[in-house]
């Protein structure tokens, strides 16, 4: 049995303005992966009693968890509509309803029927102007709830923000919400980027790719060989994450340092290049009042890294400095930057570089138990997978997945320019360069 329950909900305010920039790059990779946009879609799914919250709980809990996110996070009640140019625009709504479905389960069914609810949360594109982009459900054992099940559009934040979306949903269902301040709103972010003191922002960081651009070469794979052609291919690397905490541990640098170095070492070599330029997706949340922000904060910043005939070891000082400029420059107006790189020609911004992990930036300590043999011992146990892929929004995007104790790395490529051959041979080039380094700073050390 499944029940449509409303949920009332009423927040502080309501408005209408323009995107922020960090809107922007989120509805821009919605917009190019139609029909496929559903892909971006987020979800999880609550166990209230593996949480620890209660074995008892109403359903009244859930439905007051939910008027309590949709008041306190303004994103959750944002829809986004075109104007009479075709700019998207944000609609805040002051309040409104929501509905949540409840399904009716036996117990020894509910995480079962906890999943398909999830799914068919998920799997549908939003309906940007006209749905809520949050779906909730609940799975219902007697008179309990057992699991609380959301599903939100990429739009109401990036992974950075969901962090503190997950964690405000887990004190909500035990009793518990949290009644301090959120920190800074998308609605407040975009009006603050309007603003003369957003545009100076804007305008700094501008002037730092244009001189970064410089350095972008006009074409880096050559020319297609017919239509683009989509391919994921993913390898996992028990020895690459050894060699990684061993690399990043000897260069006082994050693992993300590391992994950015070898990607970059790797693409320069299979393109005839002698610097690696990567759009690096930053979070942003080291930036005020964004730390725990729910809503898209993250931009593409520009990295340029000399590699040169360099081995491994000397770049990764170099990709750790690049990636920081990246960092420090990934805040501007989206629009401004594309009349910038028309303004400087065809430049090649194709390739992009992804960390999923969390705890990117967080230098590590190698084991100990770190040696060449057991690099070594580890490498058979290498997995490369592929899987079709339909359309993808870039020519080559390689992702940090988090995996513990893998190097966990999925690459997205379009073959008529960057065929299967080159993709495995990029990926097993990247694991061979790790392990090559850290068992050579091995070797030294003893």
């Amino acid at each position: 049995m499944t029940e449509r329950i409303p949920i009332g909900f009423t927040g502080a305010r309501g408005g209408e303005c323009g995107l922020s920039w960090g809107q922007i790059a989120i509805w821009r990779a919605i917009q190019r992966l139609v029909p496929d946009d559903a892909s971006l879609n987020m979800s999880w799914v609550t166990a209230l009693e593996d949480e620890g919250i209660s074995v008892d709980t109403p359903l009244s809990r859930v439905t007051d968890t939910v008027a309590y996110i949709m008041a306190r996070h303004e994103s959750l009640r944002t829809r986004v509509r075109l104007d009479e140019v075709r700019d998207a625009r944000q609609m805040v709504a002051r309040d409104g309803v929501i509905e949540l479905e409840v399904v009716d389960a036996q117990r020894d069914g509910a995480a079962a029927a906890a999943r398909q609810l999830q799914r068919r949360l998920t799997e549908a594109p939003f309906d940007y102007p006209n749905e809520w982009p949050l779906r909730v459900g609940a799975v219902r054992v007697g008179d309990v709830v057992t699991h609380a099940v959301f599903a939100i559009c990429h739009l109401v934040t990036d992974r950075g923000g969901l962090t503190a979306l997950v964690r405000d949903v887990l004190d909500s269902l035990a009793g518990r919400p949290n009644l301090d301040p959120p920190d800074r709103q998308p609605y407040d972010q975009a009006l603050h980027q309007q603003s003369d003191a957003g545009r100076r922002q804007s305008e700094k960081a501008l002037r730092y790719w244009q001189r970064q651009l410089r350095a972008v070469p006009r074409s880096r794979f050559g020319e297609p060989d017919g239509e683009p052609r989509f391919v994921s291919a993913t390898l996992s690397s028990p020895a690459g994450d050894q060699a990684v905490s061993l690399l990043a541990d000897r260069e006082r640098v994050s693992t993300s340092a590391v992994i950015l170095a070898a990607a970059a070492v790797q693409l320069a070599r299979q393109t005839g290049a002698r610097e690696a330029v990567l759009q690096v997706i930053v979070s942003n949340r080291f930036r005020p009042g964004l730390a725990d922000s729910v809503g898209p904060a993250s931009q593409d910043g520009l990295c340029v890294i000399e590699v040169g005939d360099d081995e491994l070891g000397p770049v990764i000082g170099r990709a750790m400095q690049a990636s920081m400029q990246a960092y420090l420059h990934a805040q501007y107006d989206p629009v401004a930057l594309d009349a910038l790189v028309a303004q400087l020609g065809d430049v090649d911004l194709s390739c992009s570089f992804n960390d999923r992990r969390f705890d990117m930036q967080t230098p590590v300590s190698a084991a100990v138990s770190v040696s060449a043999d057991g690099l070594r011992a580890a490498l058979p146990r290498t997995a490369l997978t592929w899987e079709p892929v339909e359309h993808y929004g870039a020519r080559y995007f390689l992702h940090v997945n988090a995996v513990p104790g893998v190097l966990d790395l999925t690459l997205f490529a379009d073959t008529s320019v960057f065929d299967r051959a080159k993709v495995e041979e990029h990926l097993r080039g990247i694991e061979t360069l790790l392990v090559a380094e850290a068992i050579g700073a091995l070797t030294v050390a003893a």
